[in-house]
């Protein structure tokens, strides 16, 4: 809100921040400016930039606030009279001004290039014949550099969006009235997961769908980490009260808890895939879990779920690498048939793990051992060495369990770790001839 202080913010190297743009409600270049701000980008930096590399205009902030939800508005006003079309050529080149930063420069040309793509398609026309009517106007090119200034200064490791409202109805552009949502806007958001949004108006313009598309590498309903800070963009159209609210809400998230287990300790970041499935048979899902680790997955497996019409169905939930993502997809809509996959980040700790054989009545048993640090927190036997054992002896498994818990103190003992890390587990080592 406005009393977040960003204004010197340095993501750490380690613990970057993430940014989400909640455009749920809609999306356009003003909305998006006037919430990063409000989340804490530096105005002043940003304004002097603008008016360095711009025609003369002015920006004026305006707080906002609406169903006692405060955040800011943006009101930009020419100060000379702009050309009446201007190419694409005639945008790039005002980029090469020496006050825009690099990443501004490219990520600028990215907004631009898309517009221009999108309006060669809907018109026909070559790229560089293309004239900008709503990215040409001086208030458009605020929005647009604005926006990246503010991305420039805030930094952050990643921009993931909500799925884009589409809306629906007429609205008057330069060449009449078009329907909602514009031609150039479907153009946009091509491969871009959207959502009806309300009924009879515009959601999202062509600058907003632009600089998201541009911007977010991810599409997820919700954030991840933690949370740190949230801005609020206002539009200018007031929507009625049985309306959601013209605003897009960013958020501002921290990963830096997720990474401070410890030193030795190890956090990476994963993806997550789900599907939901009502159509396959026990058989054909039992296999399904056991296909999806073979191919590389890090874990799978099946949640029961109710799904329309009251069908009983299963969720499926794989772990991969993030490298693995593409053609884990690719085999599970084999697999399933399924026709979507949700795709989410997930930040992931593994503890750091070490085997040790331990030999015991005639059989070599994997011990595996978790640490947290310094402090040794786990020991145990793997499991499937256990089976083997009760199999052959024909011992329980608790009761095997219970006699290697003295020999698996006495390994440890042997491999040369002090008294103090060994206090840190005895209890758990004699309880384990109690689990079932």
């Amino acid at each position: 809100m406005l009393d977040n202080d960003l204004s010197n913010y340095e993501p750490v190297s380690d613990s970057p921040c993430e940014l989400f743009i909640d455009a749920s409600r809609g999306v356009a270049g003003d909305m998006l400016l006037a919430s990063l701000i409000d989340l804490g980008a530096p105005l002043e930096k940003i304004s002097e930039t603008l008016r360095e590399v711009l025609p003369p205009h002015r920006l004026e902030i305006v707080p906002e606030n609406r169903r006692g939800i405060v955040g800011l508005g943006v009101r930009v006003t020419p100060l000379e009279k702009s050309p009446p079309h201007r190419t694409l050529p005639d945008l790039l080149a005002a980029l090469e001004h020496p006050a825009l930063p690099d990443s501004v420069r490219q990520s600028a040309t990215s907004v631009y290039n898309c517009l221009a793509v999108a309006e060669s398609q809907v018109h026909g026309i070559p790229l560089d014949k293309v004239h900008c009517h709503e990215v040409g106007a001086i208030d458009a090119q605020v929005d647009i550099l604005g926006v990246l200034l503010a991305i420039h200064h805030l930094s952050p490791r990643r921009i993931s969006a909500s799925h884009i409202p589409l809306g629906n109805g007429q609205v008057k552009a330069a060449h009449g009235l078009i329907p909602v949502p514009a031609p150039a806007v479907v153009e946009l958001l091509k491969k871009v997961p959207v959502i009806p949004g309300p009924e009879g108006r515009e959601l999202t313009t062509p600058t907003g769908a632009a600089l998201v598309v541009t911007l977010a590498k991810e599409y997820c309903s919700a954030p991840t980490g933690e949370l740190r800070a949230q801005g609020w963009g206002y539009g200018q159209r007031i929507a009625p009260s049985e309306d959601p609210l013209n605003v897009v809400r960013i958020l501002l998230t921290h990963a830096s808890n997720v990474h401070t287990f410890s030193s030795d300790n190890t956090a990476t970041e994963i993806t997550q895939l789900e599907t939901l499935v009502d159509h396959l048979s026990g058989e054909e899902l039992g296999g399904l879990v056991d296909r999806c680790l073979t191919e590389g997955a890090l874990d799978a497996f099946l949640v029961p779920v109710q799904m329309k019409k009251s069908r009983p169905g299963q969720q499926l939930t794989v772990l991969v690498k993030n490298a693995s993502v593409q053609p884990l997809c690719e085999a599970i809509h084999r697999w399933t048939e399924s026709l979507g996959i949700r795709i989410s980040t997930r930040q992931r700790s593994t503890l750091r793990r070490e085997f040790k054989t331990l030999e015991f009545s005639g059989v070599s048993l994997q011990i595996k051992l978790a640490w947290l640090g310094n402090e040794l927190i786990s020991a145990r036997p793997e499991q499937d060495d256990v089976e083997k054992l009760s199999q052959s002896s024909g011992l329980s498994r608790s009761e095997i369990k219970r006699q290697l818990a003295g020999h698996i103190e006495a390994l440890l003992g042997k491999t040369g770790l002090s008294t103090s890390s060994l206090s840190k587990i005895p209890e758990k080592l004699r309880n384990l001839g109690n689990q079932k």
